[in-house]
């Protein structure tokens, strides 16, 4: 039994120190190309839901202003025309806007303003639907 085992470890091969560096050197370039594109993708995904959720926070701030003849005062006023709205929240994380930078999102909730041109509209971190952008 001694000598099959001496035997068979004669013959085994391992990896060479240039082909653990070529395979390191593969994964670290595609980390280099996949990490900045996921990093994009998630950004335009935040970007949607909250350009999404801010047109039905909106819809549902004329609804409330056609049926009760007044301006909301907070989110939760909004709760009549939209579902579970204690449970809409913005996403955390990057996001864009129309001037071509990046707002990072850490608040805890939409908010409502108010201004002579546009009426009252709902806002993520203070910026309105219309400053928001998906185009990559």
């Amino acid at each position: 039994m001694r000598f099959s085992v001496e035997r068979g470890l004669k013959n085994q091969r391992g990896f060479t120190l240039l082909e653990m560096l070529i395979v390191i050197s593969i994964v670290g370039v595609l980390a280099a190309v996949a990490v900045p594109r996921f990093t994009n993708a998630v950004a335009l995904a935040n970007t949607a839901r909250i350009q999404s959720d801010l047109q039905v926070l909106n819809a549902a701030v004329v609804m409330y202003q056609t049926e009760k003849g007044t301006n909301p005062t907070k989110i939760e006023d909004l709760g009549d025309y939209v579902l579970d709205i204690s449970n809409v929240k913005p996403p955390k994380g990057e996001c864009r806007l129309k001037d071509g930078k990046s707002l990072t999102v850490t608040a805890a909730s939409y908010g409502l303003v108010s201004d002579e041109k546009d009426g009252m509209q709902a806002t993520c971190e203070g910026k309105k639907l219309s400053e928001f952008w998906r185009k990559e």
